[in-house]
């Protein structure tokens, strides 16, 4: 399967050369640049009702998706500098934190949990640009199909962005005698919103791609794709990126990797009384996060890292009662329990990411023994997709046979 860039690999060393943790003694207080943070559509106001109308108007349409759960959370500021001082533990070649006591990452589990988004499904993929050869339809003028206007300037032209702040103005003055056909359109605003946003947001977290907009044209098939899988994906590519030590900034969705902290090392996690709700990243609402002499608390979380006792990870963190509880069953057994445990491709247009469960078995219960060789998918790295006009599940064949299987 080398023709095809897949190939096992014994040397897990052979980053090391651009890997942050080899350059500190050159940038020993790199803090990535604070990731924006989702603003809050529909903000309830007594005297003015309207707002929460619009959420009640809208909620059937992002059940309908699967978007609903992932909606329901709010804004939490996040801690960059302790993003840094754990990226600078984050292997790209086997996608694991390396800590003294062992390995642990982000899973599927994490994604389904604490989003409350599908793992399960279709592949978020089709083409990056093409779209008039593959859809016969100009992106823009599809654009004001699906979402009911087009922004100012765009029709005919390569711009391939939707500025977040127009979403949200158009979401906020959505009539409310809006037609059926009219409110799938302000969801389908939303949904995009939610995932350039607050899911698979880039560096600058200010626009989204129109290349998700093709995904949302079909409404009853948003639900079939595996929303949860692509976001997971777009991580640990944000995280392999941000190892480089020529990065300042990182993209991905930092609401999973925080609430991701916050859940496996609870005594990092902001003081909250509330109880459980799903999805567990709702947990943090409006908490603030602490960046403010951000290159002495990089040098702090660093020497607790480096001091973390193997009992003080949580394992097994969503085996509380009290979180069972709240759960949904369809999240606790299959298909997605079957998922959670595979060691997997994750796909995401052209991008891949391999999840090594067998590396992490102790966050399952399970006895770590010897992992196999991870896959190096280097040859999919270092490709630019700036320029790509073909159509990704024929490009990516082998690993959607792999996903299927």
């Amino acid at each position: 399967m080398s023709s095809s860039g897949i190939n096992v690999e014994e040397n897990l060393n052979r980053l090391d050369e651009f890997h942050i943790s080899a350059h500190l003694h050159l940038k020993s207080a790199r803090v990535l640049t604070p990731h924006g943070t989702l603003v809050d559509l529909f903000t309830s106001d007594e005297a003015d009702p309207s707002m929460e109308i619009m959420r009640q108007m809208l909620e059937p349409y992002l059940r309908r998706a699967r978007f609903y759960y992932a909606s329901l959370i709010k804004h939490f500021e996040y801690d960059s500098p302790f993003i840094s001082a754990l990226v600078e533990r984050w292997h790209p070649e086997t996608h694991t934190f390396h800590l003294l006591w062992g390995k642990c990452t982000v899973t599927l589990e994490d994604v389904a949990m604490q989003l409350g988004l599908p793992i399960d499904g279709e592949l978020v993929s089709s083409t990056l640009r093409s779209w008039s050869k593959f859809h016969q339809k100009d992106i823009w003028q599809w654009c004001e199909e699906l979402l009911g206007e087009v922004l100012d300037g765009h029709v005919g032209t390569t711009k391939f962005n939707i500025k977040l702040k127009w979403l949200r103005s158009r979401l906020q003055q959505m009539p409310l005698d809006s037609p059926k056909d009219a409110i799938i359109q302000y969801a389908r605003c939303y949904i995009l919103y939610l995932l350039g946003g607050i899911l698979l947001p880039d560096k600058a977290n200010n626009t989204v791609h129109i290349r998700y907009l093709p995904l949302l044209a079909n409404y009853n098939a948003i639900s079939t794709y595996s929303w949860g899988s692509a976001i997971l994906c777009w991580l640990y590519r944000a995280m392999c990126l941000a190892t480089d030590y020529n990065m300042e900034g990182m993209a991905g969705c930092h609401t999973l990797l925080m609430s991701w902290i916050y859940y496996r090392l609870p005594f990092w996690a902001p003081e909250v009384t509330s109880p459980y709700n799903f999805p567990l990243a709702t947990r943090w609402a409006g908490k603030k996060g602490k960046n403010d002499y951000a290159e002495q608390r990089l040098l702090r979380h660093r020497l607790r890292l480096d001091n973390l006792k193997v009992d003080e990870f949580m394992w097994m963190s969503y085996m509380d009662a009290h979180i069972m509880s709240r759960v949904l069953g369809g999240f606790l057994g299959a298909p997605h329990g079957d998922f959670y445990t595979a060691v997997m491709p994750l796909i995401l247009f052209w991008w891949i990411e391999i999840v090594n469960i067998d590396r992490v078995m102790r966050q399952f219960g399970g006895k770590q023994g010897l992992p196999n060789p991870p896959l190096n998918i280097d040859s999919f790295h270092g490709q630019s997709a700036r320029n790509d006009d073909g159509w990704c599940p024929i490009r990516l064949q082998t690993w959607f046979e792999v996903w299927a299987n």
